[in-house]
């Protein structure tokens, strides 16, 4: 059997990074596929998870960088921790150590398969421009070069990378991606490409699978509000408390600070699968990420998300697959002219759901076998 190698964010200490590779290896895994991280350091990614980091384009800002890292080191350090013990258990990493990305550029992986995604592996911003590892500009010709659910993670590409993206991108023998989005950016620069949109890995493995991850996590004790903001939004913020205010429900959150009035916890040292368990077992879910969209579709939860004001056509996109672009709102006026408490028809994106699934592991068995 031809080895399978993924190239994708491991060494990003989010919840989605780390929930969408390992969703990708499970799924292979169950049909038979023994896959591999390429394990590299990847300093663009990682810099942003150092357990002190001095950030900024100035030195006032980047001395307040300096400072919160102090300030919540301890926190900081146990947060690190619990997702480097996920990479190290859970993920299957090729070679053990990271390597420079260099020495794999060297390999020619012959008859092998190299699959770059899930994840905005070709957002330019994040990766400094389209990178080699994640454009699979690497290998040989004989080598199968899969893009499996590769998210841009903008609304267009800057004018001076088009050709950039067009080189590197058709040399990719089969390409899919996240969002129609892209799908439609990648349509312009490569037409001479077929474009799949296919489903984030995460939605690959069925409620049962994720439910039998996490079963031996203990639950709550009381009902919750799961609130999980990627960056501060001031009318997120507001939408939290007034579901807070309404249900008469304590708010479980992942933020260093408590921002919050009506608090149960904090959860900002739980580790990837804890996140999981947590969506599962919330009352209502308010987000402003992709991944917490996609659990709470999973585990049929009650919603709301704000989008991402610069990244939100991921969810947007997303919410419009399933039919649910109501649960989309952008501010405390919109929530509170909204049935807080409204459901959502779980049969319909149920149904939704199992034919997108079958139909992108279609794709992605196909991709791989032919």
């Amino acid at each position: 059997m031809n080895k399978i190698y993924i190239t994708t964010f491991i060494k990003a200490h989010n919840y989605g990074a780390a929930l969408q590779a390992y969703a990708l290896q499970e799924c292979l895994k169950e049909r038979g596929y023994i896959s591999y991280f390429l394990n590299y350091k990847d300093e663009l990614i990682e810099r942003n998870y150092k357990i002190v980091k001095v950030n900024g384009k100035n030195l006032k800002q980047r001395l307040k960088s300096f400072i919160r890292s102090v300030i919540f080191f301890n926190l900081n350090f146990k947060h690190y921790k619990k997702f480097q013990l996920f990479e190290e258990k859970k993920l299957n990493l090729y070679p053990l150590k990271p390597q420079k990305a260099k020495y794999f550029y060297q390999e020619n992986f012959d008859r092998d398969i190299l699959i770059t995604g899930s994840d905005q592996v070709w957002n330019y911003e994040i990766t400094n421009g389209l990178s080699d590892i994640y454009s699979l500009n690497f290998g040989s010709e004989k080598t199968k070069k899969i893009s499996y659910a590769a998210s841009i993670g903008k609304n267009k590409i800057d004018d001076s990378l088009i050709l950039e993206y067009a080189k590197k991108l058709s040399k990719i023998n089969m390409i899919s991606v996240r969002e129609n989005t892209g799908k439609m950016i990648l349509k312009e620069i490569i037409p001479q490409k077929d474009i799949s949109v296919v489903l984030d890995p995460t939605l690959l493995l069925t409620k049962e699978i994720w439910t039998s991850k996490v079963q031996e996590m203990e639950a709550e004790k009381e009902k919750y509000i799961l609130a999980y903001m990627v960056e501060e939004d001031k009318e997120y913020m507001k939408i939290v408390e007034e579901l807070s205010n309404k249900t008469g429900l304590k708010i479980i959150h992942f933020d260093k600070r408590n921002k919050y009035r009506n608090v149960l916890r904090k959860a900002y040292i739980d580790g990837p699968l804890e996140f999981v368990n947590l969506i599962k077992n919330a009352e209502y879910v308010v987000a402003t990420s992709f991944h917490a969209t996609v659990f709470s579709i999973i585990f049929n939860n009650k919603f709301w998300i704000v989008p991402h004001k610069t990244t939100g056509s991921r969810v947007t996109d997303l919410l419009k697959k399933f039919n649910i672009s109501n649960r989309a709102v952008t501010s405390l006026e919109e929530f509170k002219e909204k049935n807080y408490d409204e459901n959502i028809n779980y049969e319909e994106v149920n149904k939704i759901l199992e034919k997108e699934r079958e139909k992108s592991l279609k794709w992605l068995i196909d991709a791989i076998e032919k």
